[in-house]
């Protein structure tokens, strides 16, 4: 430790090159950050690698969609310019329904791989809705093309989802109170897979559809809202959910490892038309929740992450500030141990957050770090008052930088009046370095 009160040498030079080499050594402190950023990449890989092995031998996120019918047709093709030159081509016509009411209840359970949870659920599905035929050649001759017309009258009935190794039973599948058999089906559409019936009779005017099947699935539940107008109910127990997709539920209810979504959707909205010639577009997912959260410490830890610099240098000019006010430095290898203990936080943290909650593991891993620098600090100062001090100010900006993690709105915010307060502390604490002393 040096005396920077003794005459023998000049103290605003000196004070200038320890403030300087601090600086830079705030910033060399970033090179075993790196490390760390490349072991919490690995973690993040091994958790979606732990998930994947998981859900592969489960079922993947689940889509589901209300059923259309598929009615064979065919229209004329000419090879070139001469009319002559022609060729019939088969097609495939999809009517989507005129209303469809959902009902998906989801129960939640988890299974492990390691120190790796994951999230799957088994959802109930209940449909009922109804086509108009009648809107069929209206519907038709919307598309535009003359030499379109329909080869078979009676359709099949294609229900889709995105994982049809999922689907555990279906318990019911009704068409106009005509009971039919769930066949796998021979068309995927948009890259989803389905499940079909074959009508055995000609279908009258209204086609009315009553399904229900069950169906497992894993990290999301999504729903494509193929009808004019789409009525859907969600219910889950012990998930916890994140509503994303086009559209948010006009409805919801959010409790303890329960919730209830409702969600009503018409044509005018999503976008989709009554009539579709062999592919359906895709306008991604219309409903979307997403239930895995087991990654969000993770998340949270990068957050952490990106201001360690900021961190780090609130500390270092503390220190500073003490240094000036007790008239001595301490050493720069002084520093450099203190700027690992703030790095190793972070994998304090990392490690404990895969066991235990994120909110117990930060507050272990400040309280460890914010004692062991504390310590540290007294014996470098020998003073109590000091490392007191420091102790205190570690746990308010472990609070500080707690608080602007989890406020996300305003943690450009609460990160820049940081900035702005550490700039005040060090012009003020820098304030007459240079100046001549009056003898």
């Amino acid at each position: 430790m040096m005396d920077i009160k003794a005459g023998n040498f000049n103290l605003g030079k000196s004070i200038s090159i320890h403030i300087l080499l601090i600086f830079v050594l705030s910033l060399l402190l970033l090179i075993p950050k790196l490390f760390f950023d490349f072991v919490l990449s690995d973690r993040q890989m091994m958790l979606d690698s732990a998930l994947h092995s998981i859900t592969d031998s489960w079922a993947h996120e689940q889509l589901i969609a209300p059923p259309v019918l598929a009615f064979k047709g065919q229209k004329t093709v000419f090879t070139d310019s001469d009319p002559k030159n022609w060729q019939k081509q088969d097609v495939t016509l999809f009517l989507l329904p005129e209303d469809v009411a959902v009902t998906a209840k989801l129960k939640g359970e988890e299974r492990k791989r390691g120190i790796y949870n994951a999230t799957l659920y088994r959802a109930q599905i209940d449909m009922k809705g109804s086509f108009d035929l009648g809107k069929l050649k209206e519907s038709v001759r919307s598309l535009g093309i003359e030499s379109l017309r329909l080869v078979d009258s009676t359709p099949l009935l294609y229900f889709f989802l995105s994982d049809a190794a999922g689907i555990e039973e279906v318990q019911k599948l009704e068409v106009n109170g005509q009971s039919l058999k769930a066949k796998p089906g021979a068309i995927k559409l948009s890259n989803l897979d389905s499940f079909m019936a074959h009508f055995d009779d000609d279908l009258k005017e209204t086609v009315h559809f009553d399904c229900s099947y069950t169906v497992r699935g894993s990290l999301s539940f999504a729903f494509r809202a193929l009808a004019d107008s789409a009525k859907l109910n969600v219910e889950g127990l012990n998930l916890n959910p994140g509503f994303k997709g086009r559209f948010l539920p006009s409805k919801r209810e959010v409790q303890d490892k329960t919730f209830t979504a409702n969600y009503m959707l018409t044509s005018l909205a999503s976008g989709y038309t009554d009539l579709y010639l062999d592919d359906i577009p895709d306008f991604n997912n219309d409903i979307m929740i997403d239930i895995q959260d087991s990654s969000q410490h993770y998340t949270f830890i990068e957050r952490l992450s990106k201001y360690a610099l900021l961190f780090i240098g609130m500390t270092f000019v503390t220190i500073l500030a003490f240094e000036l006010v007790s008239g001595k430095l301490i050493s720069l290898v002084q520093y450099v141990t203190v700027g690992a203990a703030l790095l190793l936080f972070y994998l304090v943290l990392l490690s404990l957050s895969e066991h235990l909650s994120f909110t117990l593991s930060y507050s272990c891993a400040a309280f460890l770090m914010s004692v062991l620098i504390a310590l540290y600090m007294k014996a470098a100062f020998k003073s109590y008052k000091k490392g007191i001090t420091v102790f205190l100010v570690l746990v308010a900006l472990y609070i500080i930088l707690y608080t602007i993690v989890n406020a996300q709105t305003y943690a450009l915010l609460l990160g820049t009046g940081l900035l702005v307060l550490m700039l005040c502390i060090v012009m003020y604490i820098t304030r007459h370095i240079g100046e001549e002393k009056t003898l």
